[in-house]
């Protein structure tokens, strides 16, 4: 089960990575996304923060096996890096790797990107009460072919089906705060 949610929270962040040098991924300065991860029948809640118009974000999940464990993973990404990490008794462990995806954004796709990614536009969708931008696109990790749909409003993931082989992920947007101020404990989370 851990392997599943870390590897859906991976390829999450492959698609929520930003590049620096005034690139806007996303059509608000800030958000923060409250979530929910269905992945072989485990649900599992999360937050998303993004600031900096997607230049920084960090999408924390929180694993908890009652009378077992509790803790909280997640990667954060700046621009061209990213870090996955663990949060435990209030220590962070961190390990940084390059972002595979840095120009991945879908407030401007462009015929490049398209090809790039495989991408399908497959138009507008209602998702959380919002107009959103749906579109497919495929994702190379460890030579294995993920295939996505993306439900985007303002390039923000309202939601997201993730499909390797036969294994399938869904991440739903359950409460969406727009503009809000990121915490910061979450900005230097990992410094």
């Amino acid at each position: 089960m851990k392997k599943i949610l870390v590897c859906c929270l991976l390829l999450a962040v492959v698609w929520n990575a930003a590049a620096q040098n005034g690139f806007k991924k996303y059509g608000v300065k800030s958000a923060i996304l409250k979530t929910q991860t269905t992945a072989g029948g485990h649900v599992t809640p999360g937050t998303l923060y993004i600031d900096d118009y997607g230049a920084f974000e960090c999408d924390i999940k929180t694993m908890d096996i009652p009378g077992f464990v509790s803790y909280d993973y997640g990667i954060l990404t700046r621009g061209d890096r990213i870090w996955t990490f663990n949060v435990q008794e209030g220590k962070v462990q961190a390990k940084e790797s390059a972002n595979p995806t840095p120009d991945l954004n879908f407030m401007g796709v462009t015929d490049e990107l398209a090809a790039k990614y495989e991408m399908k536009d497959l138009g507008e969708e209602e998702c959380m009460g919002k107009p959103c931008h749906k579109y497919s696109y495929v994702v190379m990790t460890n030579r294995k072919r993920v295939e996505w749909t993306v439900w985007a409003y303002k390039g923000l993931p309202m939601k997201y089906l993730i499909k390797q082989g036969r294994k399938e992920s869904v991440v739903e947007t359950v409460e969406l705060k727009e503009n809000a101020r990121i915490p910061d404990n979450i900005l230097h989370l990992v410094d």
